[in-house]
């Protein structure tokens, strides 16, 4: 009987747990088309790996032979494939992700890391966007070109590009800061 009782208090101690727990917090809800990361993870995601492709023609000639890979791999999918996309081709691609990420960064309810909204509907950030649409169409013209002078003095644009809006909106303090997000007075 003492053993009967046992189960019965932790089988009703059990059920009285299960309903006072909070139920389960349903899945977020996912709306197709719409914006998914934040301002800087696009900017870290796109627009800085590309951006730093056109930067790297500064320095380095596209056209110039690159190191062969290292037999059997071993580095990952990055090293493994570093090679399957060279030279200009690699500097068109960038400039091409550069100019069609421009509509990711105009996109309606995309949200700054602070939590604001991206300031989308801003005619500032809008003319800096395009600026950024602008250079980055100079550049893959200059690569098309196979030129490197011109895509070196096509980058600087591109800086410029970048840094008339950072010195708007990001150049703020950290990520999380409040002040990011929001246009100078």
């Amino acid at each position: 009987m003492r053993v009967f009782s046992v189960v019965f208090a932790s089988l009703l101690l059990a059920v009285v747990a299960v309903a006072q727990a909070p139920p389960p917090r349903p899945a977020p809800k996912v709306v197709p088309g719409a914006p998914i990361g934040t301002l800087a993870q696009v900017m870290r995601g796109v627009f800085f790996p590309n951006a730093n492709l056109i930067f790297d023609v500064q320095q380095i000639d596209p056209a110039a032979p690159r190191k062969k890979p290292v037999e059997g791999g071993g580095g990952g999918a990055t090293a493994d494939f570093s090679n399957v996309y060279t030279g200009w081709q690699v500097v068109e691609n960038a400039a091409i992700s550069l100019n069609e990420a421009v509509d990711l960064i105009l996109k309606s309810g995309r949200f700054c890391d602070n939590g604001k909204p991206a300031p989308v509907q801003r005619a500032d950030f809008q003319k800096f966007a395009q600026g950024l649409r602008d250079a980055s169409r100079k550049a893959l013209v200059a690569a098309q070109a196979k030129n490197q002078e011109k895509v070196s003095d096509v980058a600087n644009d591109l800086a410029d590009a970048c840094a008339n809006c950072h010195e708007v909106y990001r150049d703020k303090g950290d990520a999380k800061s409040p002040l990011r997000c929001v246009a100078s007075k």
